[in-house]
């Protein structure tokens, strides 16, 4: 569909049968063609409306380069690695993994935004600009500074580890911001929300992560920081500018 192979209403119908014969369960059907009729055509109307201005958009002023961890260079991070590779085999990543493992740590490592959209756009089957510059630039790396999306979709290895089986056989406790168990993703997180403290104070949707900030020592931040630093070595990066 993205690539214009497939007609969406044709998808659509098609689904639209299948619940109608009993081969699908409501709850199946409504949420393929909801996906298909409201949010698809929500990005393809974002992308034609804002279109030149998304090469220019940086919010959050993204500076690091896009890291080997996304060629395939190995992280120890059960999650990106295995996103990575399932990417690098099939072209193709459900919407938790493109979403809150790939686009979650571009977004907490920072990564410039235009690095991020074209390689969605070539590593992904159906990587055409005008879905990944919306998705990638605008939703996941919060680009535009909330015209698509209210909030920052960031996460910490806790929300990972809910919404998949990836900590399950990783090295590192999802729930540890700082030792050598630490998530890199988890301590990534809290940085990021430090980084970014001021920008988003008074934000209503930002309350709570930043109380939980509110609730860290200052011993424990730069121990936090500390891991940061140590996960973009390991991602191939340096600090952001």
């Amino acid at each position: 569909m993205n690539l214009g192979v497939l007609e969406p209403l044709a998808a659509i119908r098609a689904a639209e049968r299948a619940y109608r014969s009993g081969a699908v369960p409501i709850q199946s059907a409504e949420g393929f063609v909801r996906q298909i009729l409201g949010w698809r055509e929500y990005m393809w109307g974002t992308y034609w409306l804002r279109c030149e201005r998304w090469p220019q958009e940086d919010a959050l002023s993204a500076s690091s380069d896009l890291p080997d961890a996304f060629w395939g260079r190995t992280t120890s991070w059960n999650c990106l690695d295995t996103v990575v590779a399932q990417v690098r085999e099939m072209g193709y990543a459900h919407h938790i993994q493109r979403l809150m493992v790939l686009g979650n740590v571009m977004l907490l490592a920072g990564v410039k935004l235009w690095q991020a959209v074209r390689w969605f756009q070539g590593a992904f089957l159906d990587g055409a600009e005008w879905v990944m510059a919306p998705n990638a630039a605008g939703m996941a790396l919060y680009a535009d500074g909330g015209q698509m999306a209210t909030k920052p979709y960031a996460a910490g290895g806790n929300y990972i580890n809910r919404m998949s089986t990836y900590c399950r056989g990783c090295r590192y406790d999802p729930h540890a911001r700082t030792g050598e168990d630490a998530c890199p993703v988890t301590a990534l997180y809290w940085d990021f929300v430090d980084r970014h403290r001021e920008r988003f104070a008074g934000h209503p949707r930002m309350r709570l992560p930043l109380r939980g900030l509110a609730r860290i020592d200052d011993r424990e931040l730069e121990q936090i920081r500390a891991r940061a630093v140590r996960a973009r070595r390991e991602l191939g990066l340096g600090q952001p500018g």
